[in-house]
């Protein structure tokens, strides 16, 4: 099949979380995500350039504890989801101008290309692969993983030192009709099979800028980007009133540190989000960072990090809360430490311990409350083909 253009790839995750400690109260949880992909490249058959077809599904197990009982501003684990069996990316693509120029086409993840930071994807906390603003600002969390939604991405690579990457599509992934879904807070369940496509809310526009460079030596990549949403988004003090347009810029930076020896590097990344729509978006600045070190203890296929993020409520929201006699949401802060180990070529388990600081800036519990500081524990596993 591979000489025939058609390749197969599965990769398995499972999951298992516990926090003894915090939030409304303890408990623990299982979570598990199977992905299948089969890409078809048909120029290894006619030995022209003809692109590349992409397709994809996800089968999504477990409990979710994010929301209840932590009551958290974003997911403790980025496959942490409402338990479905979906059509994950569905995308032809194609390279033009000696790969210079690519374009990618159908129902894609612009999270794998936009906001990313190449060395937070080790850790597990969900806004270290797709920022916590966008998370709770945008439609059903936005075009991430599990989700994708109709749109089309250019990249543009004219040289080693810069690349410009612009992505149009449909801001809303599962078409519900209200932002706003007591019943389905994530609303993943408006969509459960993924095939739903609609375009009635509005576009998502994102842009970003990467700069490769070496300082001292050592390599780095910087990002500048934003994304505007044409949308309506309800308004934090009365959600009955909505506003048109919503927007947000970020940057990050991933940068080499250290290098000891051929084997060991460390590694450090930052990013930051801000908004000044403070009207429209319930998180209205965010900031995550880390260091990793690769190949600690001569072991080249392992790493150990330890990662720093926090999300800022609006003052507005905070203004509503406090109108209602409740606790004014603040600032939620997440801490990570976790460890790597590369078992073999195709697995590897990853122990986890994070700690959630003031779950959505401070809230009550359904009983009335206050939602305490948790700890929590976990154990990862993948197996990948």
């Amino acid at each position: 099949m591979a000489d025939r253009g058609v390749s197969l790839h599965v990769t398995d995750v499972d999951e298992f979380w516990a926090f003894p400690t915090g939030g409304g109260q303890s408990s623990n949880a299982y979570l598990g995500a199977t992905t299948v992909e089969l890409d078809f490249d048909p120029g290894r058959l006619t030995g022209q350039a003809l692109g590349r077809l992409e397709v994809s599904m996800m089968d999504i197990r477990g409990r979710p504890f994010s929301n209840v009982p932590l009551y958290a501003f974003n997911q403790t684990s980025s496959i942490e989801a409402d338990d479905n069996l979906r059509l994950y990316e569905l995308a032809y693509s194609r390279s033009f101008l000696d790969s210079r120029l690519s374009l990618r086409i159908g129902k894609l993840d612009l999270g794998q290309d936009f906001t990313a930071s190449t060395y937070a994807q080790t850790f597990l906390n969900s806004s270290f692969s797709w920022p916590i603003m966008p998370s709770n600002d945008l439609y059903a969390q936005g075009p991430s993983a599990p989700l994708a939604t109709p749109a089309v991405r250019l990249r543009y690579h004219p040289g080693q030192a810069w690349t410009f990457l612009l992505g149009v599509g449909d801001d809303n992934p599962v078409g519900a009709r209200h932002f706003i879904n007591p019943d389905d807070p994530w609303n993943q369940n408006q969509d459960p099979g993924g095939t739903r496509f609609s375009f009635r809310t509005g576009a998502l526009i994102m842009t970003e800028i990467q700069y490769r460079t070496r300082i001292g030596g050592r390599t780095g990549t910087y990002r500048i980007g934003d994304y505007v949403d044409t949308g309506r988004f309800p308004d934090q003090m009365d959600t009955t009133r909505l506003h048109r347009t919503n927007w947000a810029v970020y940057v990050v930076g991933d940068q080499t540190l250290y290098r000891m020896g051929n084997r060991q590097e460390l590694d450090g990344f930052v990013r930051g989000n801000w908004t000044g729509a403070q009207d429209r978006n319930q998180v209205v600045y965010g900031i995550d960072a880390g260091v990793l070190l690769r190949g600690p203890f001569g072991r080249p296929g392992d790493a150990v990090g330890l990662g720093f993020g926090m999300g800022a409520a609006s003052p507005l929201l905070r203004r509503a809360d406090r109108a209602a006699g409740l606790p004014g949401q603040g600032r939620e802060y997440h801490l990570e430490l976790t460890y790597t180990v590369q078992v073999t070529s195709w697995m590897a388990v990853q122990p986890d311990l994070q700690g959630l600081i003031e779950p959505s800036g401070g809230v009550l519990d359904t009983a009335g409350r206050r939602v305490g500081n948790a700890a929590i524990f976990g154990l990862h596993s993948s197996v990948a083909f």
